[in-house]
């Protein structure tokens, strides 16, 4: 039997119309909500397969799922073409303008093949607005006076009003019907991609292996399972309780797949028909798999539009919470029995790397512990098991000696990574094309001991008795100057404990100049200045000239920044404003003063009119900016910088994170207070540094 063309390919003079040439309308009788709701779907493969149910019921032998793309990839047009009976013209209006009053409500099977009926209420045919706007069925049908072709179409603009072509007799003898899907809002990609034709299978593969003289096509590739599947196991779950004193009888399928196939878990009515997919929701390493939750009280709350919420709704769960359980048990049965075989062609490969029998509780323990990992090496690596006998007898090798050496830390890595969805998984891959496993890990560091040193900054500076022995000079200072990426990326070069003579030296190396330095930058009063740290960067500029330097004094946390640190930032802007090797350059200099508080003076000066919180001078003719800054501003800015990789790495820096990397890196430099140390020295005695040198 032929199938039948779609509309646009009905050649003139192939029939006649045996009506009027009048187009006539229905309308279906239910609240327009009501349509928009079933006119969704939660994925796009869910809409066609509603269509592809539809023809199946009408006794098609063969269907087809087409589609039109463009240059681009996206999809233009969908046709799902069916050689069933067709919709005879007298049931239109039976057909499409009722929901819930098909025949197929009353019947169990199909008219012809008297195949079991998955439609029962016509909804499944608004499920095609899920994917396009406007949709159309070409159909053919026998009749008393031939075989009669006519069209129906609609779209989302009119929801629920069919406009109805005249029937026109046909030459041709074949019947069937084209549902053609057009104007898609998006292209829907995931359709036509690599899994989509699997994900089309799972659906339908409990109706094929019944019903194996079906032929289903999807985008050109034959829809076939049984090739795929490997094991498959059936289990009855009876008497699930799912309200006071109501029991549902279900029944599962599980089918393992040998090939790629996202987890699912789809809930059927008492036939085998999905309805409604979920995820599978239990781990099981090593398998692709697929599960069908058949009971007649899923196809009861279809019925009442409720299983849609299926998360939501109590009964539902307890049924497939009984479910995801015999999947768990499932498949630690059938890990134990692959287990049992693989190990046993291993040691008779002699690849195994123990010999003879365990003679104590602790060999076999570690024996099993090995046999765990190994197997998951071998399922998740497939280019493992092509590996020669001499290279797998040396890989077991290796393994065994680092589950000697550090058991937890093997097992915690390989475990995270066999536990990845498929997705992160093919990820993971194409990252390791791109770079290699150790520049992902030492990325993922650097951003982990950033955070780590944030929380341990803050407990220096604000724990009671950490700031109170906290030192300014051999402390404080010297933790901060390896971390000078706090106050911002940018600032690559920093010198330590200098004077600004030697920030001018530094200036002078970064614009290039030939310059020698014989006199040191003064302060007003004659004393040389000293900085805590200094950083520089370059702006990138129309002329290569211009530079900008930032000055950072830190104050210990006890030190409150008053009148008197405003005095001495000041001062050092002041003298490298006043220097004339500094003074017609083309160099932006910013101070900062930081402390744990301010003095209400301070507080005064950094908030002024006009001014951003903070800036206590702004002089756009020296090229000079004075802030004021206190640890909590500098730990907030750095947080936020950091935020979008903290939230990406899914990692959360606490109190004893940051202690231990204080105490890993900069273990000589803390206070007691924080020191884990026991050797009972005391830097109390330590004064701060002078003003001057």
């Amino acid at each position: 039997m032929a199938l039948s063309p779609y509309a646009g390919e009905y050649q003139s003079g192939t029939g006649h119309a045996i009506e009027g040439n009048s187009m006539k309308s229905i309308s279906v009788q239910v609240q327009a909500d009501h349509l928009q709701k079933l006119a969704r779907a939660r994925k796009p493969v869910l809409a066609i397969a509603e269509l592809v149910w539809n023809a199946l019921d009408a006794d098609a032998q063969e269907v087809r799922v087409e589609f039109d793309t463009n240059d681009l990839g996206g999809i233009d047009e969908i046709r799902v073409v069916d050689d069933g009976h067709g919709i005879a013209y007298d049931e239109v209006e039976a057909v499409f303008a009722k929901l819930g009053g098909s025949w197929k409500r009353t019947a169990a099977h199909s008219r012809s093949e008297h195949r079991l009926l998955h439609g029962k209420d016509g909804k499944g045919r608004f499920r095609a607005f899920a994917l396009g706007e406007n949709v159309r069925w070409d159909t053919q049908s026998h009749s008393e006076s031939g075989t009669v072709e006519f069209s129906i179409s609609t779209s989302t603009h009119k929801l629920g009003t069919f406009e109805v072509g005249d029937p026109r007799a046909s030459d041709r003898d074949d019947t069937g019907t084209t549902v053609v899907i057009s104007n898609l809002p998006k292209p829907f990609g995931s359709l036509v991609g690599a899994s989509a034709i699997l994900e089309f299978s799972t659906i339908f593969a409990l109706y094929l292996r019944q019903y194996p003289t079906v032929r289903l096509r999807y985008n050109g590739q034959r829809v076939s399972t049984s090739d795929l599947e490997s094991h498959i196991a059936e289990y009855p779950l009876n008497q699930i309780e799912v309200a006071a004193g109501t029991t549902v009888d279900a029944h599962l399928t599980v089918v393992e797949w040998n090939c790629a196939m996202e987890r699912a878990l789809f809930l059927c009515d008492e036939d085998g028909f999905a309805l409604f997919e979920i995820p599978a929701g239990v781990q099981a390493p090593g398998f692709n798999f697929t599960a069908y939750l058949k009971a007649n009280y899923f196809r009861e709350l279809e019925d009442e539009n409720i299983l849609e919420v299926s998360d939501m709704h109590p009964g539902v769960q307890k049924v497939v919470g009984t479910a995801r359980e015999c999947i768990r048990t499932h498949f630690r049965r059938r890990t134990a029995e692959l287990a049992t075989d693989i190990v046993a062609s291993w040691k008779r490969d002699d690849v195994y790397p123990y010999q003879g029998e365990p003679t104590s509780v602790i060999e076999r323990a570690e024996r099993e512990v090995f046999e765990v990992v190994a197997l998951n090496v071998n399922s998740y690596l497939p280019d493992f098991r092509d590996l020669d006998t001499k290279s797998k007898k040396f890989s077991f090798r290796l393994l065994k000696e680092s589950l000697e050496e550090s058991p937890e830390a093997v097992q915690r890595i390989i475990k995270d990574v066999l536990d990845l969805p498929k997705s992160k998984q093919e990820e993971l891959a194409t990252l390791l094309q791109k770079t290699t496993l150790s520049a992902i890990i030492s990325a993922s560091k650097v951003v982990a001991d950033r955070l780590d040193f944030l929380r341990g900054l803050e407990l220096l500076v604000f724990d009671p008795d950490s700031k109170d022995q906290l030192l300014e000079r051999s402390q404080l200072h010297r933790v901060v100057v390896d971390e000078t990426w706090i106050f911002g990326e940018e600032y690559a070069l920093a010198v330590d404990d200098e004077s600004l003579t030697e920030v001018l030296r530094k200036h002078i190396e970064a614009t290039g100049q030939d310059i020698e330095i014989l006199d040191p930058v003064t302060r007003e009063e004659g004393k040389r200045g000293i900085v805590d740290l200094m950083f520089s960067r370059t702006i990138p500029q129309p002329r290569a000239t211009e530079h900008e330097h930032l000055v950072v004094e830190l104050k210990r946390p006890k030190v409150s920044i008053g009148h008197e640190a405003l005095t001495q930032i000041k001062s050092y802007a002041f003298a490298v404003a006043e220097d004339e090797r500094f003074r017609d350059t083309e160099t932006r200099w910013t101070f900062w003063a930081i402390s744990n508080e301010m003095s209400d003076f301070a507080r005064k000066e950094a908030n002024q009119t006009g001014r951003p919180f903070g800036l206590v001078f702004d002089d756009d003719k020296h090229r000079i900016r004075i802030w004021v800054k206190t640890w909590a501003q500098v730990l907030d800015e750095g947080r936020a910088r950091l935020q979008f990789f903290r939230e990406k790495l899914e990692y959360s820096a606490d109190r004893q994170s940051g202690l231990d990397y204080l105490r890993r890196v900069h273990a000589a430099l803390l206070p007691d207070a924080l020191s884990n140390s026991d050797d009972g020295s005391d830097q109390d005695d330590e004064t701060d540094r002078p003003e001057a040198e």
